[in-house]
């Protein structure tokens, strides 16, 4: 009977390390997957915050926050505001004063005609307020499908004097009613001293949606 061969030390050596380090629990390996997991979760909360939670309207802060007084609070139509070649600039104790504005900008780039037809003119209305949160809030005065360029604030909510529909005001988010995808639109603003400054760069760029 022909005897059998031992395996070559070289070969027992190989099987052994390969032994050894089929038992190793993989450190590395679940460190990189752990990495890859954490920065997929990250992403993803990123995501939904950016997308999908609200996100809050205004730029300087005013107040520390504001408690609106119970029951409608009307727009005050304020005429005093200085349009420049720059932009428009009102007090900043007026928007404290009256707790909401009403503005006009006069457009130097021309508006649809359809737009002109509605509004009588080349216009833009706009709107102050101060949100619950103490920001500085600009945005166009206009709801578009229902042709209102006045506003009021009922609780937390701006709400259209024509149809009556809400937004919160911390975001203008559509809470209620017909024209919950038309928001007043916000436009930069910026708290100069005890001045607010309305760049006329979105004031002149703006385009209604619903024409």
């Amino acid at each position: 009977m022909a005897k059998k061969q031992a395996a070559p030390r070289g070969d027992l050596k190989e099987k052994r390390e390969r032994f050894e380090e089929a038992g190793k629990f993989p450190v590395g390996k679940l460190i990189s997957v752990s990495v890859i997991v954490l920065g997929l979760a990250f992403g993803g909360f990123a995501a939904y915050q950016y997308f999908v939670v609200p996100q809050a309207v205004g730029g300087a802060t005013v107040d520390s926050g504001v408690t609106y007084p119970a029951g409608r609070v009307p727009m005050v139509p304020f005429d005093g505001a200085q349009q420049t070649a720059e932009g428009l600039s009102f007090p900043v104790q007026t928007l404290k004063d009256s707790l909401i504005v009403g503005l006009s900008y006069e457009r130097s780039q021309p508006m649809p005609a359809g737009y002109q037809a509605a509004t009588g003119g080349n216009g833009l209305p706009l709107l102050s307020y101060i949100s619950p949160k103490g920001n500085l809030v600009v945005a166009t005065s206009f709801c578009e499908p229902c042709r209102g360029d006045t506003f009021h604030i009922d609780g937390n909510a701006l709400v259209c004097d024509v149809c009556f529909t809400r937004w919160d005001l911390d975001t203008l988010e559509g809470l209620s009613g017909g024209c919950m995808a038309y928001p007043p639109e916000e436009v930069a603003a910026e708290l100069i001293a005890d001045t607010v400054f309305i760049p006329n760069a979105d004031l002149e760029a703006w385009t209604p949606r619903a024409f």
